[in-house]
């Protein structure tokens, strides 16, 4: 069996010790905390795709279409425009951590 280390800021030490001592300290505990941080991820792309339609709805344009076009300074710099290339990013970045814990 391995060993994991967390080194915790001070306020989490107390936080942790509470919640091992409710659930234990045994291998549910890892796989709840797996399953809990997949099902999040997932939950979060679903909403950003969503938020993504609207957008794509409003301009008639695909997302990906649009970041390129944005990306290479094509559109400017107009309000909904960075929100919607802030959305797609973060979306990216969501899927590249779901598929690095799947």
């Amino acid at each position: 069996m391995g060993e994991l280390v967390l080194k915790l800021n001070k306020p989490y030490v107390g936080k942790m010790q509470k919640l091992l001592k409710v659930i234990g300290n045994n291998d549910l505990f890892v796989d709840k905390f797996w399953e809990y941080h997949i099902n999040r991820l997932k939950r979060e792309i679903v909403r950003m795709q969503l938020s993504l339609e609207k957008y794509e709805k409003k301009y008639g344009m695909k997302t990906d279409v649009f970041y390129k076009l944005f990306d290479n300074g094509e559109l400017g710099d107009d309000k909904d425009y960075m929100l919607w290339a802030g959305i797609y990013e973060f979306q990216m970045d969501s899927k590249q951590k779901l598929s690095q814990l799947i």
